[in-house]
């Protein structure tokens, strides 16, 4: 039987983030440099996905942190611009990762992470507003994640993807 589990919690100082790996060195790096003053400054709000081992150890194994945005109209793909402002408040999730072990599991580690941030970000859409989802694949590999899971890219070159928050209300309902 394996005696593992999980829980999702607000960043916490007191817990050790340096054995978090990715495979990204950059996202390791802001995880262990940054978290810690984006969410005390309030810039972003970072939630830790914690495993607790049988022995009742724990370590972060996956991340995600959310902050405001602005959106600009002309920016977003040409089908979500209807009934946008010109500039239209959103929500960022500015960074998402999940440590090597846990990417090929059949419990769909890299997915149940954004479902949660989008979770988050719909109730903070409810209590201050928002029309929009943005995020930013960092890299090609990552694209198709996002697709799968209902962001629209611009068909650009940059790698902003987008979904509005009516979709993102929508895609919760859906089967995990």
């Amino acid at each position: 039987m394996n005696g593992t589990a999980y829980r999702l919690t607000p960043f916490d100082p007191a817990v050790d983030l340096n054995g978090f790996d990715c495979g990204e060195p950059s996202y390791n790096q802001w995880l262990t440099s940054a978290a810690a003053r984006a969410h005390e400054s309030g810039s972003a709000h970072v939630t830790l996905l914690i495993e607790i081992s049988e022995r009742a150890t724990e370590r972060v194994v996956g991340y995600f942190a959310i902050c405001p945005t602005l959106v600009v109209r002309d920016q977003m793909p040409h089908p979500m611009q209807r009934r946008m402002l010109r500039s239209t408040p959103g929500w960022l999730i500015a960074k998402l990762a999940l440590a090597m072990p846990l990417r090929a599991t059949p419990q769909q580690w890299g997915r149940q992470l954004l479902r949660e941030a989008l979770v988050q970000v719909i109730a903070a859409a409810d209590r201050g507003g928002g029309a929009i989802v943005v995020v930013d694949a960092d890299n090609d590999g990552l694209v198709p994640f996002y697709e799968r899971n209902g962001f629209v890219a611009t068909g650009g070159d940059d790698l902003r993807l987008f979904m509005k928050i009516a979709t993102a209300r929508a895609y919760l309902t859906e089967p995990g």
